[in-house]
């Protein structure tokens, strides 16, 4: 095996689209990582899952295991039967949250021209049984993040923009973490297939709102440009999408081991 680096940080996102939490150590099984993107916010109108892709007011709330904080400071349990309607009320639509299930596939909307939020919507479908957009973990590199902004340093290029499960410690030129598709890396006791890169929607431009640790983000529609400019290979992608080879726990410090 090849040391590619150490496990700098892991956050999980108990529901799609909110804000979630930095933690110390994720389970990734084989359809994802436990607890990530398990409760979704479902429009009653059209049946889709609602994302910040479309619907960006979802980012300015918190989603915790078992309940929600909106951003004026409101807390409702994700059980209480009420949850539909305060978050229908304030979304200013019809919604419910629902939890995950293995047996149904739902579809959300985004589309290919991100900083123009009136551009037509294209309906994509989630894995089946997962509030996911693609693939089980999603990965950042400090030197993908680093690189570009050394390049671009008029843009602010904080990982909260991307919403990766793990953030990877490694050396190397920018968007290094692509040359890994195809290929296996092992992260602490798990090790995960490398799927392909991660094509970047709208998230990435969206504002967000303060943490406890950071500032605010402002919406930021550059850097969409910026990502085609800079990733020659695979225009406006940043990071990987990876599949589960071997379900395990990820610890923030462990290796990062590229198997060979």
């Amino acid at each position: 095996m090849t040391i590619l680096g150490t496990v700098q940080a892991c956050w999980r996102y108990p529901v799609k689209s909110m804000q979630g939490r930095r933690v110390d150590a994720l389970d990734l099984t084989a359809s994802g990582i436990a607890g990530d993107r398990v409760w979704g916010v479902i429009d009653t109108t059209t049946g889709h899952l609602l994302s910040a892709k479309r619907a960006s007011r979802l980012l300015e709330a918190t989603g915790e295991d078992d309940r929600i904080v909106l951003p004026d400071g409101t807390e409702v349990a994700a059980d209480d039967p009420a949850v539909h309607e305060v978050l229908s009320t304030w979304l200013e639509r019809p919604v419910r949250l629902a939890h995950v299930d293995p047996e149904v596939a739902l579809s959300y909307e985004m589309t290919f021209d991100p900083p123009n939020d009136d551009a037509e919507q294209f309906e994509i479908p989630a894995p089946p049984g997962t509030f996911l957009d693609l693939a089980a973990l999603h990965a950042v590199t400090t030197a993908t993040l680093a690189g570009c902004a050394a390049a671009r340093g008029d843009l602010d290029w904080d990982v909260r923009r991307f919403r990766p499960n793990v953030v990877l410690d490694v050396d190397g030129p920018v968007f290094v973490e692509q040359d890994w598709v195809g290929r296996t890396v092992r992260l602490g006791d798990a090790a995960v297939d490398v799927a392909m890169p991660t094509v970047r929607c709208a998230m990435p431009l969206r504002a967000q709102p303060p943490t406890d640790e950071a500032p605010a983000l402002p919406r930021q529609p550059g850097i969409f440009s910026a990502l085609t400019e800079l990733n020659t290979v695979s225009p406006n992608h940043l990071g990987i999408y990876a599949t589960c080879a071997t379900p395990g726990t990820i610890r923030v410090g462990d290796p990062v081991e590229l198997v060979d």
